[in-house]
């Protein structure tokens, strides 16, 4: 049966979240941290409560 809820419509259109796998490559001292993901490309995170690989 079809929900008439709208959010739930709504919501049925947006994708699920995705997973991504990084390495974190440095703690950058501002409360950021790089990471590479799998295909090489760097990017910064926020966060450096996990330690560097």
């Amino acid at each position: 049966m079809a929900t008439t809820n709208l959010w739930q419509q709504f919501k049925a259109l947006i994708p699920e979240g995705m997973r991504v796998i990084a390495t974190i490559t440095a703690n950058n001292g501002n409360g950021t941290s790089q990471a590479e993901l799998r295909d090489g490309s760097l990017i910064t995170v926020k966060g450096e409560s996990v330690n560097v690989a």
